[in-house]
């Protein structure tokens, strides 16, 4: 009797999802604050996809958050929501693996793929988008932890409200917002009021090119960075803008700030490399501080700089044709017992240059300031 008592509470120790086993349904269900997304996944039972059948994790965005979502989206109320669009907020907000949220906060952040497929929303390869959840800031380096929060497109993060609601092989967690939708490189920029950044790509006619390209990063300067270099767009050649924009673009594995380790080099469109650092908190390309980083686009990442980089007067373009890359593994992954493993924190990449914009020339030069930038 004493063995029985003792291997059920093993059991329950070590399994507590077997002691709350409830379909994702009946754990929407039962919270009010998710009626909801319980009333649109009710009237569109497919849109929870293998969540009710293999688990993993779902943000449920609450009420608040989706009465806000379908007012700016022009919808009247939930009746009016198509299945189409239901399926792809709630494959935004879907999560393959099982994740608590001690694998979602941890020192660094976590950058998880999600079931987001569509074209629209994922130019990747044939890969799904994802999302960087982080009690550390945007970049994960931040000293002190504060709440959880996700990141996706450009917009407001999500705060996680409630967490770690357990249902059949899964976990929900409760967030105040709807994820923002990730958008082209260009649309992000004006969203996020990078004025001059958008003024360079429309100059050199480049819009499409950082529209279309998978798995692309930009570095993306704000309107003071560009100010308080001295820089004037309008002054520059179309060829200099064009090489200063390749100095501040990466084409291969996305350069999430997971993915790139302190001090490693990566190499940049215009053959020259940048310089990762993480030090005092914050994130930097050579030395410029990110303002903002891990702003999920539909094609990759951009990182909101605080200024302009200029790259070293004494170094030339190399040629792209010949760089090698290393594959990434920069999202959360199982490991051999099937549980959650965040092991995105120190994974070293090198991220090669690509061939899009052919062998370059030497470096320019601004016209009157003397800055090696835009």
């Amino acid at each position: 009797m004493f063995r029985t008592q003792s291997t059920a509470a093993l059991l329950l120790i070590a399994s507590p999802l077997l002691c709350f086993a409830i379909s994702i349904q009946d754990a929407i269900n039962q919270r009010p604050e998710l009626s909801t997304l319980g009333a649109i996944s009710t009237r569109f039972p497919s849109v929870l996809g293998d969540l009710t059948t293999q688990g993993g994790t779902l943000l449920a965005p609450n009420n608040d958050a989706l009465t806000q979502y379908l007012n700016d989206a022009g919808v009247a109320d939930i009746g009016s929501i198509s299945e189409p669009s239901a399926r792809e907020v709630v494959s935004y907000h879907s999560l393959p693996l099982s994740l608590r949220s001690t694998d979602l906060s941890k020192e660094g952040g976590a950058l998880v793929d999600t079931k987001l497929l569509s074209d629209t929303f994922a130019n990747l390869a044939g890969q799904p988008n994802v999302v960087y959840a982080s009690a550390f800031g945007s970049t994960g380096q931040e000293q002190a932890p504060t709440d959880l929060r996700i990141f996706s497109g450009i917009g407001t993060p999500a705060n996680v409200t409630q967490s770690d609601v357990a249902f059949d092989d899964g976990f929900m967690h409760v967030i105040d917002r709807v994820l923002n939708f990730p958008q082209p490189c260009t649309k992000t920029a004006q969203v996020a009021q990078l004025n001059t950044l958008f003024e360079a790509l429309q100059k050199t006619n480049l819009t499409t090119t950082v529209d279309t390209t998978p798995k692309f990063t930009c570095f993306a300067p704000t309107d003071a960075a560009f100010q308080s270099a001295g820089v004037d767009v309008k002054a520059l050649t179309t060829t200099q803008v064009a090489d200063a924009l390749k100095y501040h673009s990466i084409v291969g594995d996305v350069a999430y700030s997971t993915a790139v380790e302190d001090g490693k080099d990566y190499q940049t469109l215009l053959g020259v490399p940048v310089t990762v650092h993480k030090r005092d908190g914050k994130l930097f390309i050579n030395d410029v501080a990110v303002e903002r980083g891990n702003v999920i686009m539909s094609n990759g990442v951009a990182h909101v700089l605080s200024g302009v980089l200029s790259p070293p007067t004494t170094t030339s373009p190399a040629t792209t044709g010949g760089s090698s890359t290393t594959k990434v593994q920069s999202t959360v992954t199982p490991n051999s017992s099937g549980t959650s493993q965040a092991s995105n924190n120190n994974s070293a990449v090198h991220l090669a240059g690509s061939a899009i914009f052919g062998v370059l020339g030497s470096l320019f030069v601004a016209v009157t300031s003397g800055y090696l930038s835009l």
